[in-house]
């Protein structure tokens, strides 16, 4: 699937996949056996950046680079829902937006899930751009949450979530009432590649190269 939609506004970037299936697709049931629940989702904190300024004299330097120059790309604040669930015999997993379902592993603890989809930028109508989206959440139960004091560590996808069995400190997984997972937290990621000119020349440097990073994070419905 294939969609080539102006965006526009504040965070119009990073809703972009979150939209799809409002633009394209049929809703459907997620996929998978197991329901991980449903989640009240907020991107916060948003920072972008380009990593050379894309060749703009003006573009304002940040942390890591500058400024993107692509008006429409912004680190706004954003809410969303989001449904979980997984494959119980596998690492398969799937985060499902709006009724669209982007399949993704979970390891145990942290799922990941990557999506990417065509779009127009005012500034660069002429060259095909894509928008790559990565979204990586670490699940707690409800053991892990009360540990932390309700509060995800800023080291979640990377070891800093504890399990302690003798502690009573489990991860998060399938139980009689249902599976243990009461929050979300990790961090969403958006990025512009530039392919090329519909007449296969070379875009211009400012349109690819921009990144969005969030904290997200996600409370149980």
């Amino acid at each position: 699937m294939r969609l080539r939609t102006p965006v526009r506004g504040a965070g119009a970037v990073a809703l972009a996949l979150a939209c799809l299936s409002l633009l394209a697709c049929p809703p459907k049931p997620p996929p998978g056996d197991q329901p991980m629940g449903s989640y009240a989702m907020s991107a916060t904190g948003g920072t972008q950046r380009h990593a050379d300024g894309g060749g703009v004299d003006a573009g304002r330097l940040v942390d890591g680079g500058f400024e993107c120059p692509l008006v429409e790309v912004t680190g706004a604040d954003f809410t969303f829902d989001a449904v979980l669930t997984r494959e119980s015999t596998s690492s398969r997993a799937w985060l499902t937006l709006a009724g669209y379902s982007r399949e993704g592993t979970f390891d145990g603890q942290v799922l990941t899930s990557q999506a990417e989809a065509s779009r127009v930028f005012a500034a660069c109508a002429e060259c095909s751009t894509r928008v790559v989206e990565t979204i990586s959440v670490a699940l707690l139960s409800r053991s892990q949450n009360e540990a932390l004091g309700g509060v995800g560590p800023a080291d979640a996808l990377d070891g800093g979530v504890v399990v302690d069995a003798d502690a009573g400190i489990v991860g998060p997984g399938q139980t009689p009432q249902g599976f243990d997972s009461v929050r979300l937290c990790g961090e969403l990621t958006t990025a512009v590649v530039a392919l090329g000119l519909l007449d296969g020349g070379e875009c211009d440097a400012m349109c690819g190269g921009c990144v969005v990073h969030y904290q997200l994070r996600g409370d149980r419905r």
